[in-house]
């Protein structure tokens, strides 16, 4: 939700400083992946956070609505250290869960507590190849267990489940790979009907081709050509249209 906040105050910031801006100027956003994250908190939280801000659209792709379930299907893949790297980020802003996750940290073998925190002084792209394949589980004293106490689960639970702070009132591009193997397309459907059954606008296009990150190219073409249909005042659709659609950034056919 943090990084929801700081996307509005950076619109903000910006539109006061004018940067030679003309008074009507309109401004969507865009997110891939983790930037995603931040555009769909932007959008939810924008009624009640920053209502003099009108968005023309929001771009959201790889969409990302439940962390829990990227932890999940996290352990002992190629893309592991997404583990390491969201539970440090997370509790970084609470003491309390903080001092819990360290306390469920292995003292000594092959996985203990000195390698699972070294993920703070990295990059995500220095996380993913130095966790790849490993079980990352296996740091705690508990394996998977450990994560699902309590206070870790509130945290992730109000700060990586979106969509339970109101529709965005801003018209949305949803592209999603199907067979997205780090987030699943499950919980982008499940958000996207949830919206559209109070009146969101949403296109939700369900891209066949590729995966996670193969989308983050595959569905380039596209969204700039809706981004420029929002900003140029032409965007005619309302209410949800969702399509199955196969991408591979040159060509699509539904």
């Amino acid at each position: 939700m943090q990084e929801g906040h700081a996307t509005l105050d950076s619109v903000r910031a910006v539109l006061n400083t004018g940067f030679g801006l003309v008074d009507d100027a309109r401004y969507a956003m865009w997110g891939y992946s983790g930037g995603s994250i931040a555009s769909e908190w932007a959008a939810e939280l924008q009624v009640q956070y920053a209502p003099e801000l009108s968005f023309a659209g929001a771009a959201l792709d790889g969409l990302v609505p439940n962390l829990t379930s990227v932890l999940n299907n996290s352990s002992g893949k190629r893309w592991s250290g997404l583990f390491p790297a969201a539970l440090l980020g997370f509790t970084r802003q609470d003491a309390e869960a903080r001092e819990y996750l360290l306390s469920q940290l292995k003292p000594s073998g092959p996985y203990n507590s000195t390698g699972l925190l070294a993920a703070e002084n990295m990059t995500i792209e220095e996380a993913f190849a130095v966790y790849a394949n490993q079980s990352v589980c296996e740091y705690f004293i508990d394996g998977l267990a450990s994560l699902h106490a309590p206070i870790l689960q509130r945290l992730l639970d109000t700060n990586g489940v979106v969509g339970f702070l109101g529709a965005p009132q801003m018209p949305l591009h949803i592209y999603k790979a199907v067979h997205d193997e780090i987030t699943p397309v499950e919980d982008t459907d499940e958000l996207v009907a949830r919206y559209c059954d109070v009146g969101a606008n949403i296109m939700l296009d369900r891209n066949s081709i590729g995966g996670h990150l193969a989308e983050e190219t595959n569905g380039d073409a596209k969204a700039i050509q809706w981004l420029q249909s929002v900003l140029n005042g032409t965007y005619g659709h309302t209410g949800c249209t969702i399509q199955n659609v196969t991408w591979n950034g040159m060509e699509s056919t539904q």
